[in-house]
């Protein structure tokens, strides 16, 4: 056989030898990047996560007996809005049926207390199945609410690559202090109000927990956390004077009546309540700052369209249907169309089709207790008709902002016929 009829042969073979590499490349890449289900058809909750996803995974303790109670209130109200992966810890027991997503740590009882053993395994699950899947760590009671728009403001600002250990710093009560085992006053985190650890800090303490559990000093699961965290790294829980008021707790009113007293500005201002134990009160919670939340949006939304007004009603910018709109106080009308740049409101009529629109706004004006805008802006064109965009304050120099349009009517015309001069 020839050299040139081997060619075309030669070429085959090496592109099936490129192809199927590539195939077993890219098989090898497919596989490599996530796990699958048994079932194949589903990908692993903790592979492929988006950045949003991957911020924190919160752990929450319950038992069997508040699963459809404590724990269902939760993944109904601020559970749906959690930045990141919510988990329900149990310990073992009767077979349950739940559409929950709940975990069961086989080496714990569900109803042992004080719950030690039962925290320390669920931060042990935690860094073993998920410690390089997330950012931040969440350890939470069934009795908490946790303001999640806050949480991930909080948590978006701190570098997750230090070793942080987060929450209410506490020394115990006047009872306890000094009894606690803790290095002087150093302080540890409250276990109620939610215990924030970083991705670096909970992988180191994870391989120690079991042995910081077998010399416990106290009964308090968040004592001996803080002590465990201490004697692994030296560091202790925060010891601003914030974190007291981010982290909220008021063991007066365990039912959570307190929370919802409170100053809904300030509400927002909170990052978790402790203790909010009855499910009414975290409806009623999650309510009031969700009302909170969209009033402050609203006002938002009227100071960019203050902001954006003098831009977007600039003489000097030209509409769509290419008209101007043209700035009416008073007495004058400035515009580019005018030969000084300004003409009084009476010439045209313009003070009557102002005068028509604050008329019509008057009830509203009075019901909200708006001032009389004394500036406006209007444009006339042909598809719209006349627009006027009036901007008012109320008492406390709240923007508003209304537009109005008035259509013109279908035009009727007929021919005249014409005179001789």
């Amino acid at each position: 056989m020839s050299r040139c009829a081997r060619c075309p042969l030669k070429l085959t073979i090496g592109f099936l030898i490129g192809f199927v590499a590539s195939q077993a490349l890219f098989e090898t890449w497919r596989y490599s990047g996530c796990r699958m289900h048994k079932n194949e058809k589903e990908h692993d909750k903790t592979c492929c996560k988006t950045d949003s996803e991957k911020l924190v995974f919160a752990g929450v303790m319950t038992t069997r007996k508040y699963l459809q109670t404590r724990a269902d209130t939760i993944y109904k109200t601020w559970g749906k809005d959690f930045p990141g992966e919510l988990v329900f810890f149990i310990g073992t027991g009767e077979d349950l049926n739940t559409s929950l997503p709940v975990v069961v740590l086989t080496n714990v009882t569900d109803e042992a207390y004080p719950p030690q053993r039962k925290s320390f395994e669920m931060l042990r699950y935690m860094a073993k199945h998920h410690g390089n899947d997330f950012h931040w760590f969440l350890r939470l009671d069934d009795d908490i609410y946790v303001n999640t728009n806050l949480l991930k403001t909080f948590l978006t600002s701190v570098n997750s690559s230090l070793h942080e250990y987060m929450g209410h710093p506490g020394l115990g009560t006047k009872k306890e202090k000094g009894h606690l085992g803790l290095h002087g006053k150093t302080p540890y985190c409250l276990g109620g109000p939610g215990v924030i650890l970083s991705g670096p800090i909970l992988r180191q303490v994870a391989p120690h927990l079991s042995n910081c559990l077998k010399n416990p000093v106290t009964p308090h699961e968040d004592t001996e956390l803080g002590r465990c965290v201490y004697k692994v790294t030296g560091l202790s829980c925060t010891r601003q004077n914030k974190f007291v008021w981010l982290f909220r707790a008021d063991t007066r009113h365990t039912a959570g009546e307190w929370a919802v007293r409170m100053n809904p500005h300030q509400a927002l201002k909170t990052l978790s309540f402790h203790p909010v134990k009855h499910p009414a009160y975290q409806f009623l919670l999650h309510k009031m700052i969700l009302l909170k939340t969209l009033e402050e949006k609203h006002s938002y939304k009227l100071l960019l369209e203050r902001e954006a007004s003098p831009i977007i009603t600039s003489s000097s910018v030209k509409a769509a249907e290419s008209t101007q709109w043209t700035c009416i106080n008073a007495s004058n009308v400035y515009s580019l169309e005018a030969g000084h740049l300004k003409d009084s409101t009476l010439h045209r009529g313009r003070h009557l089709g102002l005068v028509s629109v604050r008329k019509a706004l008057e009830p509203f004006l009075k019901k909200k207790k708006l001032r009389v805008s004394q500036i406006a802006y209007q444009r006339v064109s042909a598809p719209n008709g006349l627009e006027h965009v009036l901007v008012t304050t109320d008492r406390k120099n709240n923007y508003w902002t209304f537009r109005t349009r008035q259509n013109f009517r279908h035009i009727y015309f007929r021919e005249l016929k014409s005179r001789k001069r």
